[in-house]
């Protein structure tokens, strides 16, 4: 269970308040992973402070293959009034290839395809496309207690290339007692095509908090 503060950029400074919780489940060569994030967020240097709320739900199922390759569906709900997104659906999944896989060191491929269906928050209008979702993930561990990791994706529309995301997330984490990590988290994102004509193409933030494990 994560809680962080956030400050990052769009075309006004974005402030957020956040909290998140994460499960995994393993039953031999199958495992269950869930994410639940939720976030207060406000555009700072507006006439008004006004919070609005966004978050998502994440599930991912996953069948090892091999000791290479595994079998991976997912599915995720998200909604973020501050990014104009009332609500998205994406249901996917695909091969993942364990390229490197040591103490130390872990780094995966995955080229996965979605359905993604994506209602806009001020006009109401929605868009339903196909897209690729193929992403890379790195975990680096060092002396032991400095963990990196790090995923990016991927996502263009299929039959329209143009349409892509470019979405990168990385997260330092280190223990500060048994059960409660420092972290530091960033992000960088592209939409050739947000939603709302306000959100920009690009955007970034950095997130700090401490997480506990139980």
């Amino acid at each position: 269970m994560d809680g962080s503060f956030y400050f990052g950029g769009t075309q006004a400074l974005l402030l957020r308040l956040s909290t998140s919780a994460n499960f995994r489940k393993t039953l031999e060569k199958e495992s269950f992973y869930g994410i639940f994030n939720g976030n207060l967020s406000t555009r700072v240097g507006g006439d008004a402070l006004l919070f609005e709320q966004n978050g998502f739900v994440h599930g991912r199922y996953n069948r090892e293959w091999s000791e290479e390759w595994t079998g991976e569906l997912f599915f995720q709900w998200q909604s973020n009034k501050p990014m104009r997104i009332a609500q998205r659906y994406n249901f996917g999944g695909g091969p993942r290839f364990r390229a490197i896989d040591s103490k130390t060191v872990n780094f995966f491929l995955s080229p996965l395809v979605m359905y993604e269906l994506d209602i806009e928050s001020v006009t109401g209008s929605y868009e339903s496309v196909f897209r690729m979702s193929t992403y890379m993930s790195l975990d680096l561990l060092f002396k032991e207690k400095y963990r990196i990791n790090t995923i990016a994706y991927y996502q263009p529309q299929i039959l329209e290339w143009d349409d892509v995301r470019v979405v990168m997330n990385s997260r330092f984490s280190t223990p500060i007692s048994p059960k409660l990590n420092l972290t530091v988290s960033g992000n960088l994102n592209y939409d050739a095509y947000p939603a709302g004509t306000d959100v920009p193409n690009f955007t970034y933030g950095v997130n700090s908090g401490i997480s506990w494990r139980f």
